[in-house]
Order: structure tokens, then C-alpha cells, then sequence
């Protein structure tokens, strides 16, 4: 395990590999992320970061065709901290265009299609890529805290404590909130924010971050288009992808208002309380 996380000694590790011009580019839960202009950086907070995992995912779909980063190199440093190496991807302001919500559909059909086992986030390990769960339930788990598969009571969740008439429309529908983790599943990416999109000219130039895929519904990564930029979006992603964006989606979308709602309320984040609790309605809206 790496022995220090302070900001000195991770810009330390970073000179380490990248020379005396690496800078900060940003930080997430499981990574620091470094660059000197032409490759990135991901130094590894622990072993959630699943480096290993993710950049077995980067090879694959560049060997099938999809535009990620260059993977130069993974390893660890002498502190013991994982890390990964990649090359740098630039793009511009303009951000996409129908075509290039197409782009990003066909790269997730890509993606939903690559060779799997198991269920849930993925084993940290090169070659086969496996969740580290036996059940498509136990799968959403490593990677959602969303009711009912937490386990908790509707009452108690943040979600309902900010928008309480949402419980009885969502307590109707926890049969089929269960049922919608079942196959079939694919290998998702599960956190499709802008961040993790490269543009050019309206185009897809690059998918990144796969530190959080996870194997489940494709249902899955047409939700999380539609929590970050609009069901219409997500229809041309689904369609791209020969895929549906459909009652499982809608589904899938109220699983990610519970979560994205827990940690809004872990983080003190009212504003994002209200986007979960609004998303929610759009799903139910879709439920009609």
C-alpha cells in the first residue's frame, strides 16, 4: 500500500514518471490524476481504483475499434502505490452533436458486447474481465447504494426525505425494481458524466475513466446518459447501440436517483439532492 497521499508526495510519485512538468489535472475517489501534456497520469489512492481492471477494458475496445486512450504502461511505484499511464487526449469546446451521441452509442454497443463472467465491479486483474459478484443483485451492490437492493427501509432513504411524495409511486414499484438487475447483462461503464467524454467538432474523439465499470444491465449506462445530459440523449445513445431506451431504463434511472441521492446527503450537497429527486420524477414521468 502506498505510504503517504499527501499533495507533495503524490506530485513527487508523479515527477517520478512524468519528468519535472507534470501538473495536477484532477483528483476522484480512487485516483489522482496527473499530466505533462502529452499522457496522463492515474496514481492509485488503494486498490479500488482497479487500474489493472480498467486498462484490460482500454485494450479490448481500442482492439475492437472504439477511440480510448493509448495505454503506455501499469504499474507500481516503490512506495507500492498502483499506477497507470496513458496517452493524452484533447478536444474541444463545441461539445456533441447528434452524430457524435451516435459515436458514443456505438463505442457503449462496443462495449456492452465484450466477453464477461460474473456480476458487479471487476476483479483487478489483466486479461478476463470478471465481477467479483455470483449474483446479478450482489452485482449492483458493489457499486450502487440504491433501495430496495440496500436493504433499507423506502422512510429512510435521502431520496424521500427530500421529495416525500415520490413514496408511494416508488413503493409500487419495487417488485420490478428488483427484477430489473436480472440478465441479460453486458460490461458497462455506469458513470457516463461529461467528464469522461473527449469532443471534436460534435464527434466522439475519445471515451475515458473505466475505473467504475461494472458488468449489469445494459439498461445501466442508458440511465446514467439520461441522469447527466436528458432522456434525449439517451434515446440516440440507445439507439446507436441497438439497444432500448425503454421501461428497464426508466427502471434503472430510479436506481441511480437513489444513489446519486445517498451521496448528495453524504457530501452535504443540497443541489444535487434536487437533481436526484427531479430525475426521479422524469423516470416516473416515463413509467406512465
Amino acid at each position: 500500500m502506498p505510504h503517504s497521499s499527501s499533495p507533495m508526495h503524490l506530485e513527487a510519485e508523479a515527477r517520478r514518471i512524468l519528468g519535472p512538468t507534470a501538473r495536477f489535472l484532477s483528483i476522484g475517489a480512487t485516483c489522482e490524476v496527473y499530466t505533462d501534456g502529452e499522457r496522463v497520469l492515474r496514481l492509485a489512492h488503494g486498490p479500488e481504483a482497479r487500474l489493472s481492471s480498467q486498462t484490460s477494458v482500454m485494450r479490448a475496445l481500442s482492439a475492437a475499434g472504439v477511440s480510448v486512450p493509448e495505454v503506455l504502461e501499469v504499474g507500481w511505484l516503490p512506495s507500492g502505490r498502483a499506477f497507470s499511464l496513458e496517452s493524452f487526449v484533447a478536444g474541444d469546446d463545441a461539445g456533441p452533436s447528434r452524430e457524435g451521441w451516435a459515436d458514443l452509442g456505438q463505442a457503449l454497443g462496443v462495449l456492452h458486447a465484450l466477453p464477461h463472467a460474473g456480476f458487479g465491479v471487476l476483479e483487478d486483474r489483466g486479461g478476463n474481465l470478471q465481477g467479483v459478484a455470483s449474483t446479478p443483485a450482489d452485482g449492483l451492490r458493489t457499486r450502487l447504494k440504491a433501495w430496495p437492493l440496500n436493504g433499507g427501509r423506502l422512510s429512510a432513504q435521502p431520496l424521500i426525505h427530500h421529495a416525500p411524495d415520490l413514496t408511494l409511486p416508488l413503493a409500487a414499484l419495487e417488485p420490478e425494481l428488483w427484477q430489473v438487475a436480472e440478465p441479460p447483462s453486458a460490461l458497462c461503464h455506469t458513470d457516463l458524466h461529461a467528464g469522461q467524454f473527449r469532443w471534436q467538432d460534435g464527434r466522439l474523439r475519445a471515451l475515458l475513466d473505466f475505473g467504475d465499470a461494472a458488468i449489469g444491465p445494459p439498461a445501466w449506462d442508458v440511465a446514467s446518459v439520461a441522469y447527466f445530459h436528458g432522456w434525449n440523449a439517451a434515446e440516440l445513445v440507445a439507439g446507436a447501440a441497438a439497444e432500448s431506451c425503454d421501461r428497464n431504463a426508466a427502471l434503472f434511472g430510479l436506481l441511480l436517483a437513489f444513489h446519486r441521492a445517498g451521496r448528495a446527503a453524504e457530501q452535504g450537497c443540497p443541489q444535487r439532492l434536487a437533481e436526484a429527486a427531479a430525475f426521479a420524477r422524469s423516470c416516473l414521468n416515463r413509467l406512465d
